[in-house]
Parts: C-alpha cells; sequence; structure tokens
C-alpha cells in the first residue's frame, strides 16, 4: 500500500509562480490524515518557506505556497513526500486537542464579570421600555 500512494503523487498545476498543487490519494476522503499531513508540513524545521498548506479530501490534492527564496518545487515536492511517507508508516506524532489555556486558571466567577451583567441589566433594561411603548 505504501508503494501504490507514494508512487501516484504527482504535480496537478504548478504554472502559478510560488504555488503548486498535488495529488495526494494519501487524504483522498480522509480528514484525519489531511489534518496530520497539514501539520506535519506546517511544523517541519525544513519547511520553513512553506506559509500556506491548503488539504482536499475531495479531490485528494493539497494546494501548498511557499516563499521562492527558501525553497524550488523539487523541495516541495521532498517535503510532501517525507510528509506523506511518515502519516503512512505511521510515524507521525498525533498533536493535542488545542485548549484554551486561560480557561484552564480562570476563576469559577469569571465569566460573570461586571461588564456583562451591566450589559444584561441594560438590554432586560431596553426590553421592558419597548414593551411599556409598544403596550400603551
Amino acid at each position: 500500500m505504501q508503494d501504490e500512494t507514494l508512487d501516484t503523487l504527482f504535480i496537478v498545476h504548478n504554472k502559478l509562480p510560488n504555488r503548486i498543487r498535488i495529488k495526494l490519494p494519501l487524504i483522498k476522503q480522509k480528514q484525519v490524515f489531511a489534518d496530520l499531513f497539514k501539520q506535519d508540513l506546517l511544523k517541519n524545521a525544513d519547511a520553513k518557506g512553506i506559509y500556506l498548506v491548503e488539504p482536499n479530501i475531495i479531490t485528494g490534492t493539497v494546494l501548498i505556497k511557499f516563499h521562492p527564496a527558501m525553497h524550488n518545487q523539487e523541495q516541495v515536492l521532498q517535503l510532501v513526500l517525507n510528509s506523506a511517507e511518515k502519516i503512512q508508516q505511521g510515524n507521525i506524532e498525533i498533536p493535542h486537542k488545542n485548549k484554551n489555556p486561560k480557561l484552564g486558571r480562570m476563576p469559577p466567577g469569571a465569566f460573570f464579570t461586571r461588564e456583562l451583567l451591566v450589559s444584561i441589566a441594560g438590554n432586560v433594561i431596553a426590553g421592558i421600555v419597548l414593551a411599556l411603548i409598544f403596550t400603551a
């Protein structure tokens, strides 16, 4: 299976400068693989010039935009191939879910701030005033 997926990796479109669309059957109809591929490629230290990775699970392609001073097309293809191989072989680190670090450290009553209570009270008063105007 590894050879099948990696052998079918090819360039779909590369006519625009610093932009390349690559056929990557590994991600077709597999959102988890697409997300892992994107995260792995963007976090790769060798891929610093790659600033956009947009996988499309419907077509099985990935759009990559890169800085021309840091990478050329062949280097981008090699980085894509390396990330795809890591996913194919299961040698990729699965990141933890992103959690908002502030939520864990907030005191229990922090959501009911003075501003929130003033806003709620203002809306209640405005509603009562409007109800009185329309009923009179």
